[in-house]
């Protein structure tokens, strides 16, 4: 039995993260920013052994328009499952069509059924936050953060020990400031609680992975304006060179490779 995690599309444009915690087909979505079209679309691409009508539940990190798309409304209605949020997002995610027989307003950890168990760290992003999650299951330890503006000893503490890391690298420093994006964006993004840089990207994954837990990490939400994914994967590498994992560059309009991990197996030499 594995789990397997796929970044179905990851960027300003929308974000999607299938994620199976055995090999049963069943899976969950850690964000809704593709249409409903497009994340079967993606799943088909990634030639996932999930199929849309498997899907369980949604987990939503908040609900900015890349993050949850209004089309999701009528495939809730018409197949309804759990739709999984704070409850600071509560409100909003009524107002942006979450259906209310969907809505599971969460704070405290919970199981998902005898799959996983569920963790939710508030992370700072805008006015309410957004929300990272970490599922614990048999086959797999999975931690998933994007879209926040720093990274706090919470979510250090809530990240220890996994097998996969998703996590966001929204931008390089100089390329923003240089950017002629206007001064207030550039500091809603740069100014704590907006999106990790790539260096509060790599320090983050720096204590993350020092123990060798990880095999597989992710970068997500990687800006196509003001980042680079040579770039990126050239800086991680200088800065890790010593690093277990494999890593994974997440794409805006195409799926990653499927990132699967059995926990007998041993870590990565």
């Amino acid at each position: 039995m594995s789990a397997s995690i796929c970044v179905l599309g990851s960027s300003s444009r929308g974000n999607a993260t299938a994620i199976s915690f055995d090999d049963s087909g069943k899976f969950i979505l850690v964000d809704a920013g593709l249409t409903p079209r497009g994340v079967r679309t993606a799943l088909v691409a990634a030639s996932a052994t999930a199929r849309f009508h498997t899907l369980r539940a949604i987990f939503l990190t908040h609900l900015d328009r890349d993050h949850w798309s209004p089309s999701w409304a009528r495939q809730l209605q018409r197949s309804p499952v759990p739709v999984i949020v704070r409850r600071a997002h509560a409100e909003l995610a009524l107002a942006s069509g979450v259906p209310a027989e969907c809505l599971r307003p969460m704070d405290a950890a919970f199981a998902l059924g005898k799959t996983a168990d569920v963790r939710l760290v508030k992370v700072p992003h805008d006015e309410i936050g957004s929300t990272a999650f970490r599922f614990d299951s048999e086959n797999a330890h999975i931690g998933h953060a994007t879209d926040l503006g720093s990274v706090s000893d919470e979510l250090l503490e809530a990240f220890a020990d996994l097998d996969m890391l998703s996590i966001e690298s929204n931008y390089d420093e100089e390329m923003q400031r240089n950017s002629p994006r206007p001064a207030f964006l550039k500091q809603r993004i740069m100014g704590g609680r907006g999106h990790l840089s790539n260096v509060q990207s790599v320090e983050a994954v720096r204590a993350l992975t020092a123990n060798g837990s990880v095999r597989h990490l992710v970068l997500l939400h990687l800006s196509q304006d003001c980042n680079c994914p040579t770039l990126v994967r050239e800086f991680f590498h200088a800065q890790l060179p010593t690093i277990k994992a494999s890593l994974t560059i997440s794409r805006p309009y195409e799926p990653t490779p499927i990132l699967c991990v059995r926990r007998s197996e041993p870590a990565i030499a």
